[in-house]
């Protein structure tokens, strides 16, 4: 379980590090903006460009009534997905070699 931990952390953290960047140079923190700014942001963006934001509502876990919002850049979404793909498949990996150097 601690290491679901670490993988989340250091996704988000290599997440913070390159966030894209807005035409005037501001770099874009969906974390910190309201639900107005998002859609304000939001409002001349096609829903494919990756400074568009997409926010997802899950359960707190605990709680039958408090949901978190997850709010990020497509472009974060993107990184986000494929680092925990590679983590997986470099867990995956490790794992599948004990396995095999135990067989045997």
């Amino acid at each position: 379980m601690a290491n679901i931990h670490f993988f989340a952390l250091a996704a988000s953290a290599s997440l913070a590090a390159s966030a894209p960047a807005m035409a005037d140079g501001d770099a874009i923190d969906p974390r910190t903006m309201t639900q107005a700014q998002v859609r304000a942001h939001n409002a001349t963006l096609s829903r494919d460009d990756p400074n568009y934001i997409r926010c997802v509502k899950s359960e707190e876990t605990g709680s039958l009534a408090r949901k978190r919002y997850s709010c990020r850049t497509n472009a974060m979404w993107t990184s986000a997905d494929q680092t925990g793909n590679q983590n997986a498949r470099d867990t995956f990996e490790a794992m599948q070699g004990k396995a095999m150097s135990q067989g045997n």
